[in-house]
């Protein structure tokens, strides 16, 4: 059960620079330089304490690292096709919910500032993913399932449901953006349990999440930056994104 106290920690991470920091980022100085402390801590507990030091989990595990072998149900060659169905499924969806709202929603598309999202998203996005299914939900399935071998039946739609409604909840209070993320964190993280691949992961995450803001243009800032996305931590951790950050809408 220690890793749920490491999952634990990191949410306290997460917690401490979105909501502890964020709304101090502006000032710069201090708040800056206790932000980038605590993404190194949490980069270092997700990708090298965590599953390298203290649980020596496989890369067949994990969903990331060398020496996979061609039996790996996550390597890429076995698990492109699900990943790649399940994007186009999700990206049919945003498309229905986007025609419901606007049948010209395709004319209204800004295509340069869609690819300039996406590119970032690709980067994000597997950040984002090593640290939420490399990291928690493998933290989760040792937990309950003990691993990659026969498991409780329930276990997989429990760590499913479990994960994505943290995600969803980290996603607080941008509602209805976060009943989106519940409904893709748990088709992710069922996927990922079955074909665990980090990359494949960020890179879904990544074309979803710039559909959804493309077409449905949905807010997609969080936290304390909800309702002031002059604040958004990226435009002062980061001063050469901001003019990106208003233009791609973080």
């Amino acid at each position: 059960m220690w890793g749920l106290a490491e999952v634990a920690l990191a949410g306290a991470l997460f917690v401490f620079m979105l909501w502890g920091l964020g709304p101090r980022i502006a000032a710069g100085g201090l708040a800056v330089a206790l932000f980038w402390l605590a993404v190194a801590l949490l980069g270092v507990l997700a990708a090298i304490v965590s599953p390298l030091i203290l649980h020596h989990d496989p890369p067949a595990l994990r969903g990331w690292g060398l020496g996979r072998s061609a039996s790996d149900p996550g390597v890429f060659a076995k698990a492109w096709p699900r990943y790649g169905l399940l994007t186009l499924v999700g990206l049919a969806a945003i498309g229905v919910l986007a025609a419901l709202r606007d049948p010209r929603f395709i004319s209204r598309i800004a295509w340069n500032d869609a690819a300039l999202k996406l590119a970032i998203y690709l980067v994000s996005g597997a950040v984002q993913d090593l640290v939420l299914f490399g990291f928690v939900l493998t933290r989760l399935r040792v937990a309950i399932a003990g691993g990659m071998g026969p498991a409780w039946a329930p276990a997989r739609p429990f760590a499913a449901v479990t994960l994505a409604a943290l995600f969803a909840l980290a996603h607080a209070p941008n509602w209805p953006f976060a009943a989106l993320v519940f409904l893709g964190g748990a088709a992710l993280a069922w996927l990922f349990w079955a074909r665990p691949n980090v990359i494949l992961a960020g890179a879904s995450h990544a074309v979803l999440g710039t559909a959804l803001h493309a077409a449905l243009r949905l807010n997609m800032r969080i936290g304390p930056f909800y309702a002031h996305p002059q604040g958004h931590i990226l435009r002062h951790v980061l001063p050469f994104m901001a003019p990106i950050a208003q233009r791609i809408g973080w």
